[in-house]
């Protein structure tokens, strides 16, 4: 997508489904956001490529830290998509965890992403899990899938 009032019509409709995909995410539900080939840059998890990758380690991560959410706090068209600033929450060993991450999307010409780059520290997420052990058994579980694939 080119620069101009396309691109911000097209990034505040993204950035619309983006926030209403968050108030109650599910891995089926990425269909609304990403593409079918779909390139998924995070820390702590292994970069995947298609909407089906993509829907494992989203389910992997909705098991480790339930209850997940996030607000979005601003969002800005970039030259091929947009920038969303946003925090996530949700509980992880029976205790609240909340971060704040910006995600870089690149848009498909029919306005789904086809690239999303997250930004975020992940420190406070491992020593959160670390000091939970009821969080232990969803860590590892999802730890050994990703090896398995």
């Amino acid at each position: 997508m080119g620069a101009g009032a396309v691109n911000e019509a097209a990034a505040a409709d993204f950035a619309r489904r983006f926030a209403a995909y968050w108030r109650a995410p599910t891995p089926e539900g990425l269909d609304t956001v990403l593409a079918a080939q779909v390139r998924l840059v995070a820390p702590m998890t292994p970069v995947s490529h298609t909407l089906d990758e993509g829907r494992r380690a989203f389910g992997d991560l909705f098991e480790l830290i339930s209850e997940m959410t996030a607000k979005v706090h601003r969002w800005g068209a970039t030259e091929d998509g947009v920038l969303i600033e946003f925090t996530i929450s949700g509980t992880a060993g029976g205790k609240p965890i909340e971060w704040t991450a910006v995600d870089r999307f690149v848009l498909g010409e029919d306005g789904l992403a086809t690239e999303r780059i997250s930004y975020f520290d992940s420190l406070p997420i491992v020593l959160a899990a670390a000091g939970r052990p009821r969080a232990w058994p969803a860590f590892l579980r999802s730890r050994l899938r990703q090896l398995r694939r």
